[in-house]
């Protein structure tokens, strides 16, 4: 069976799209995603985990910009679709757990974008919460080779295992939901305590499998991201409004990343709870992904995070709309072109920090800051 396995590889990886002589390194990518994780509880297990000791990881934010037009509830849908998207509720549409909702057409997911790149792909999606691909992305992500749901966590770790040994698995999509249920059922204690143990230990055997795969196949070119979709409040039971905690997530990666993860960068004017905005924002995890994968990122994808693997462009992009100011956090020294509804309107130094909109920003327009090709 192993042998037919190896086989069934080989064929598929001279497959059009996938010929070893035009792409000598052949990226893959898995993302772990692991429902309701608070990073303080998780980090309280020790140095031991998986997390610690085979992972780089960071602190970051969900839930947008309070009182902003990105603010969204700190709940599952709308989370997973922004880790999925790479934008805010206010462009996916799935603003909450609502199984009615679908994304918007316009800001698609990984699956569809992936799909539309590479024909070929071998893209999966396995989860526990079956709204993700039931519901939200039920049209977006339909083509995928693989979409199970509603698995209880050791069957989406199985298929998952099985995914990494027998097939191409260009993109895979997981989602571990037990810690979300603990978390609702009892809150935090050593109950939470043991479903995180349990989550780390799985993904402990997932990266043992991406090792096994990477000495077999060295031209492959593995990414693990691992996030979660929200924090906790307070007591670890709910989640959904807008406090620092239940704001407060992470994002781990088996790959060094940029400084957007590993250097603070605080809005001056707009620190957030606790300086939480000076930290990468979870609509980050999608672009990293697609540059990974070899995308180029694309201006009209309105995109509103930057990557954590590459050039990061400018930081902490953002709109002060009552003095028609578009502000940045940057030190490059090179210049930046300002995209608004799709037109260059300007160039102006990185280092400036700031443009004033000539006709001000009482309409509602889409700007897009593009420096070093991010």
């Amino acid at each position: 069976m192993r042998m037919a396995s190896l086989l069934l590889l080989l064929f598929l990886a001279l497959q059009p799209g996938c010929d070893p002589a035009r792409h000598p390194s052949r990226p893959k990518t898995l993302l772990i995603g692991l429902d309701g994780v608070q990073l303080q509880h998780y980090l309280q297990l020790g140095d031991a985990t998986n997390l610690e000791q085979r992972l780089y990881y960071g602190k970051a934010y969900a839930g947008g910009i309070n009182g902003k037009a990105s603010e969204q509830l700190t709940l599952s849908g709308p989370g997973w679709i922004t880790l999925l998207t790479g934008v805010w509720s206010n462009k996916h549409g799935v603003e909450s757990d609502d199984d009615s909702q679908r994304v918007n057409p316009a800001f698609p997911s990984l699956f569809k974008r992936l799909r539309l790149a590479y024909p070929n792909a071998y893209l999966s999606s396995i989860v526990n919460w079956s709204p993700i691909n039931t519901a939200f992305l039920l049209e977006d992500a339909h083509d995928a080779d693989v979409r199970e749901s509603g698995l209880p966590d050791e069957q989406v770790i199985a298929r998952t295992l099985q995914i990494l040994g027998d097939t191409p698995a260009d993109f895979t999509f997981i989602q571990l939901d037990e810690p979300d249920q603990i978390g609702h059922q009892r809150g935090y204690g050593e109950h939470y305590a043991q479903a995180l143990r349990k989550a780390d230990s799985e993904i402990g055997r997932l990266l043992d499998k991406v090792d096994q795969r990477r000495r077999m196949f060295p031209q492959e070119d593995w990414l693990v991201l691992v996030s979660t979709n929200h924090g906790r409040d307070y007591w670890g039971k709910g989640h959904g409004g807008a406090s620092e905690q239940e704001k407060s997530i992470f994002i781990a990666s088996n790959k060094p990343l940029n400084q957007e993860l590993t250097e603070l960068s605080i809005p001056v004017e707009m620190p957030g709870p606790g300086g939480l905005y000076g930290l990468p924002a979870q609509t980050s995890v999608a672009p990293t992904v697609l540059r990974h994968m070899g995308l180029k990122l694309q201006p009209e994808w309105l995109l509103d995070g930057t990557p954590l693997l590459g050039d990061t462009g400018v930081r902490k992009a953002r709109a002060d709309e009552n003095k028609g100011r578009l502000r940045w956090n940057s030190n490059a020294k090179g210049y930046l072109t300002i995209i608004k509804n799709g037109h260059v309107v300007a160039q102006v130094a990185a280092r400036d920090d700031q443009w004033i909109d000539p006709e001000g920003m009482d309409k509602q327009n889409d700007y897009v800051l593009v420096l070093d090709g991010t």
